[in-house]
């Protein structure tokens, strides 16, 4: 008799534990969807932000590239100018094909 009763037992404790398995197990799906749905929208604004920080990086990166050469192209006027002036100092016109620069 007593192994009835704990075979009845052990049924109703199994069915309890399929029960909470299935409760638990729909628990645990419900909680990785909306973890999912909140890292993808979290995942969508780090990209939104990594774009335009990188946007700004390039602006700054191409802003520093042209003052650089803008520097340089500057020096190379300046140089070529300082050296028509010598040449007018002088006395000499300086020609570039049939036109005179000075």
């Amino acid at each position: 008799m007593s192994s009835i009763v704990s075979a009845l037992s052990d049924l109703f404790q199994s069915i309890f534990e399929v029960i909470y398995s299935f409760f638990a197990t729909a628990g645990h799906l419900i909680q990785n969807t909306i973890s999912f749905v909140l890292h993808f929208f979290a995942g969508i604004l780090n990209v939104v932000l990594e774009f335009f920080r990188g946007l700004v990086e390039l602006a700054g990166g191409l802003v520093q590239f042209f003052l650089g050469n803008i520097l340089i192209l500057g020096v190379i006027a300046a140089a070529f100018f300082a050296y028509l002036q010598y040449q007018r100092n002088q006395g000499r016109t300086v020609k570039v094909g049939d036109k005179k620069l000075n």
